[in-house]
């Protein structure tokens, strides 16, 4: 017997669909189908992790037979409804929250900077030049801080639960609508009272820098609510969030083949994942010789041929799983050189910057952070080649 057939029998035992099985191994929905279809076939701790959840070894779920197995109602998934099982909820709030915050701080920034521009003009430069850029980057650098430790734990999540289950009701939505829609509407308001001040402070009172402070204050207070709650109403499409997840998958199938193809030219390293076992293969196994003899096995048993053939599926399988994990360690290897380069790089250029800001007082001190900026571009197309030419 397959293991699609065990696999798709074994949830039928439980009552589980395959979205449900798919959120208890931290896979896309499309993969269980996959499975099932004998179209793919899942890890070794995928395959360890299936055994545990239906209580079955690794040699009944691959080769054994296990279509026999009867229903198990107290083991069957509960019908009702939906339940946030993953934290979905609570992962996507904090990420709100802190994208928010990080966007706020990026603006308070500006208009520190804006604001002491108007004390370095208006006062002694010799001693509050250095100030704009200090509260500058007292803004950005904690903004760019949040917004990496999010989209970090960001990543961490996709990668733990690439689906999740549609557990928000219709209300929901339309609560996260409505609450988005009240927060632009106030965000438009505060903006208008932001540039009302604005004008009268750099009309009247002839104070720009002044004026640029104020409007950049408003808007921090105004960008606030308006980010939590355009992420949030965003977050409730669970249905966006698992088709999102379905296309990265696939693009990094993509991305791992491509690299592999660069790296190992004269490999073909993934480039059969989803092909069944060829009939030239059946047949070559049908007249396999046995482990005991030299003869050819009978073809007249139709139990052998099956056994057999089963065989074959399964160590097709095999190999197409082993290609499919070296491409997918490749991809992995890849773009962690990619990010390892990217990082030195860019803390390389941070450091040149600040000390042509605030040692060498160069005006040009944006070059470094522009050229580390090409050089990690750069870096990120030419890093497969590299790995290629070490070999």
């Amino acid at each position: 017997m397959s293991f699609s057939a065990n696999l798709q029998h074994l949830r039928a035992t439980r009552s589980m669909t395959q979205e449900q099985l798919a959120m208890l191994l931290g896979v896309s929905r499309q993969a269980v189908s996959k499975w099932e279809s004998d179209a793919a076939y899942p890890e070794m701790d995928k395959l360890l992790r299936l055994c545990d959840i239906f209580e079955c070894s690794l040699d009944d779920l691959a080769r054994g037979d296990l279509t026999h197995r009867p229903n198990e109602p107290a083991l069957a998934v509960a019908a009702g409804p939906a339940t946030d099982i993953c934290d979905y909820d609570r992962h996507m709030r904090a990420r709100a929250a802190i994208v928010a915050t990080a966007i706020s701080c990026a603006l308070l920034g500006i208009a520190g900077f804006c604001g002491t521009g108007g004390i370095a003009i208006y006062g002694i430069e010799s001693q509050y030049i250095m100030w704009p850029y200090v509260f500058l980057l007292a803004g950005i650098l904690p903004a760019c801080a949040l917004l990496i430790f999010a989209q970090s734990a960001h990543r961490s999540f996709t990668r733990r639960h690439p689906f999740v289950e549609n557990f928000y009701s219709e209300n929901d939505k339309t609560r996260a609508r409505k609450r988005k829609g009240a927060t632009w509407a106030a965000a438009v308001v505060i903006a208008v009272v932001g540039a009302a001040i604005c004008w009268f402070q750099t009309i009247p009172l002839q104070h720009l820098y002044g004026g640029l402070a104020s409007l950049n204050i408003a808007l921090a207070c105004a960008a606030w609510p308006v980010v939590y709650a355009s992420i949030r109403a965003s977050s409730v499409n669970v249905a966006s969030y698992n088709r999102r997840m379905e296309e990265r998958a696939a693009w990094q199938d993509f991305e791992a083949r491509r690299l592999s193809l660069i790296a190992h030219p004269n490999h073909t390293i993934g480039t059969r994942q989803e092909l069944p076992p060829s009939a030239d293969e059946k047949q070559r196994c049908r007249t396999a010789p046995s482990d005991d003899t030299d003869e050819p096995r009978s073809t007249d048993s139709t139990l052998v041929v099956y056994e057999t053939e089963d065989r074959c599926a399964l160590d097709t399988g095999a190999a197409q799983c082993e290609h499919q994990a070296g491409a997918e360690s490749l991809y992995h290897h890849i773009q962690e050189k990619r990010r390892a380069a990217a990082g030195v790089i860019m803390t390389l250029s941070a450091i040149v910057a600040l000390v042509m800001l605030f040692a060498l007082r160069n005006p040009n001190w944006m070059l470094a952070l522009i050229i580390g900026a090409l050089a990690c571009v750069i870096a990120w197309i030419a890093m497969p080649f590299i790995g290629r030419s070490r070999q």
